[in-house]
């Protein structure tokens, strides 16, 4: 004990050391920005940047700095400011009026500082919407950066990155549309200059572009025509793109479904993934999809096969035509795509009837406990269609080794609803359980059932 307390003791006299070392580092370079040479100025606003906001105490200091009479000094501390970020936040106004000067070097550093302070540099919008046309391609840049960082509660932001969408510059062009992908739904009123940047013959800005149409939600429903259409995009990173955002509008892109399905047989198995991905957020609606599903469970690609057994589940009933082919991987020797096919099965309820045996077989052979559970909750979803897996149910609920398990099956009893002498006796012995969820599970089970019926 008298060790460890020597050791915290130690590591505290040494923060307190380091501790005092900044603020004596803060307190000479402060002093160093009114030096007389310039070049002294410059260097000590460089290092207080360094530092970051553990030198936020010389805020005041570098604010005034920001009138200094030399640009590289007026630039090096609107940067230092830049990289204190919200610490330096009492800087904004004087950041504001500095992004107003004439030289272009200043301003970009101004515009930088801004956009480190986010939301709270909302103030500062209108003059760096007014930088929109600016000829400097580097300012046109760090204006679109600092107002997609500002974001949404400045009404200027929407308006501006859309009116540099159509910015002669690539980089501009690339900056602003990746600024209002980060404003989200926000960014609605840009959505039809969005989309036609789907077309530009740059094929990242067209990625870029697909990705943020994804990242506005359902406000960019409008688009899902223009990001089906770049699912034929002959670079792969553009279908890809555009792939991810189709599937992060669910159900609205049942319509880009069949096209997502083709992406299935893509070379890249990433690209695979990435299409059954996506058709399982879409879910039920894409059911048109099931068959070149059922097709993908032979994929080689072992990720790619677990998401579309994972889509398989997500349409649901609607996939019962997969079903058999998904009882294949009951005995797959991977637990994790057993676990993933039984879960499959388990959505789609009583439409899967007719694998209960085979569930039932999981349930007494499978050496792992979580297996056997999910094959008894799928039993129990099933529900009376499940009765040719009763007997086995009944035996998993008297002697499983795994407490979960049995519990499940004490609620599979009750769900599949067969009140036979051997189901009613295994329930009533389970209500003696020392284990709580049993005994409740069983005589919940035992409430719901109907009068006795012969085993």
């Amino acid at each position: 004990m008298f060790a460890h307390s020597k050791s915290a003791l130690m590591a505290l006299f040494a923060t307190l050391i380091f501790s005092s070392m900044g603020f004596a580092q803060v307190e000479d370079f402060t002093s160093k920005l009114k030096s007389p040479d310039a070049a002294t100025r410059k260097g000590a606003a460089y290092s207080l940047g360094r530092m970051g906001p553990t030198a936020r105490a010389a805020v005041p200091e570098l604010i005034t700095a920001l009138k200094d009479t030399d640009q590289t000094v007026r630039r090096s501390v609107a940067i230092a400011l830049g990289n204190m970020g919200p610490a330096a936040r009492a800087a904004i106004p004087a950041l504001t009026e500095a992004f107003k000067t004439s030289d272009v070097r200043v301003k970009r550093a101004s515009a930088f500082a801004l956009s480190t302070m986010g939301p709270l540099a909302r103030q500062s919008a209108s003059a760096l919407a007014e930088a929109v046309a600016d000829k400097d391609t580097g300012l046109r840049v760090s204006v679109a950066a600092a107002l997609a960082a500002i974001g949404a509660s400045a009404k200027e932001t929407v308006p501006t990155l859309q009116a540099m969408l159509k910015d002669e510059d690539l980089i501009v062009r690339q900056t602003a549309v990746q600024g209002l992908g980060k404003l989200g739904a926000n960014a609605g009123p840009a959505i039809i200059d969005m989309s036609a940047l789907l077309s530009d013959t740059d094929s990242t800005l067209r990625a870029q572009t697909a990705t943020a149409l994804g990242m506005l939600g359902l406000a960019s429903r409008s688009a899902i025509g223009g990001l089906t259409k770049a699912l034929d995009d002959k670079e792969e990173m553009v279908r890809q793109a555009a792939i991810a955002s189709l599937g992060k509008l669910g159900s609205s892109s049942r319509s880009a479904v069949p096209a997502i399905a083709k992406a299935l047989k893509e070379e890249n198995p990433e690209m695979r993934y990435a299409a059954a991905y996506a058709l399982a957020e879409i879910g039920r609606d894409a059911r048109v999809a099931v068959s070149a599903l059922t097709e993908a469970l032979n994929d080689p690609d072992q990720e790619v096969v677990r998401e579309c057994i994972y889509a398989l589940g997500e349409i649901g009933p609607d996939a019962k035509d997969a079903l058999p082919e998904l009882a294949k991987f009951f005995k797959h020797p991977s637990a994790d795509i057993r676990k993933d096919a039984i879960d499959a099965v388990s959505v789609m309820g009583p439409a899967a009837a007719a694998l209960s045996t085979a569930l039932g077989e999981i349930l007494s052979n499978d050496k792992n406990d979580h297996i056997r559970l999910a094959a008894a909750y799928a039993l129990n979803e099933i529900g009376a269609g499940a009765r040719p897996a009763v007997i086995t149910v009944v035996e998993a609920l008297k002697s499983d080794t795994y407490i979960g398990v049995r519990e499940e099956c004490a609620h599979a009893l009750g769900s599949i609803g067969f009140a036979g002498p051997t189901v009613l006796n295994a329930l009533k012995e389970a209500t003696k359980s020392d284990d709580l969820g049993v005994s409740q599970a069983a005589k919940m089970a035992l409430e719901s059932l109907p009068k006795p019926d012969n085993d």
